[in-house]
């Protein structure tokens, strides 16, 4: 069985934080190789059941996930399934004065026995963590980057004069 735990500290408050973990509609700005949300609502609850894709490597993986556990601003707990991977993810933010830790622990399984043991040491466990990091990057970045301003067309700059 595989493990994976990494963290990062993210200069936002940690509702914003676990609010960005929560929204699947969201995932494609900051999940490494996101292919979509085939089926799932755009904001995660308790007992939902998400089924989504990712591709990497020349391949798209299908991936069903179920939330069975959900404490905001706190803990989300995700059961992953597919037919390469029986996993757990646990998401965990921190509040630390103005900025947020976020932590995620990755715990899997490589079907197959001892061909999947073989297929965890060779591969699976480098693309997990891999994974986990670019992940928590890229959150912080996403969460990190200032708004741009919305202008509308209608806004219109006043020039002065010129004699």
């Amino acid at each position: 069985m595989g493990h994976v735990q990494r963290s990062v500290v993210i200069n936002a408050p940690a509702e914003e934080v676990f609010r960005l973990m929560t929204e699947a509609g969201r995932y494609g700005e900051w999940v490494p190789g996101w292919a979509g949300l085939d089926e799932g609502p755009a904001t995660v609850s308790e007992g939902d059941t998400l089924r989504w894709r990712l591709y990497g490597h020349r391949l798209t993986f299908r991936f069903r996930s179920t939330i069975t556990e959900l404490d905001p601003p706190q803990r989300l707990r995700e059961e992953i399934r597919s037919r390469i991977v029986r996993a757990t993810l646990t998401k965990t933010v921190v509040q630390q004065k103005r900025r947020a830790q976020l932590s995620w622990t990755f715990s899997y399984r490589m079907p197959g026995g001892p061909f999947g043991v073989v297929v965890d040491w060779v591969i699976a466990h480098r693309v997990a963590a891999r994974l986990v990091e670019r992940s928590l990057g890229n959150a912080k970045q996403v969460l990190e980057t200032p708004k741009k301003a919305t202008t509308t067309a209608r806004a219109r700059r006043r020039q002065t004069a010129v004699r």
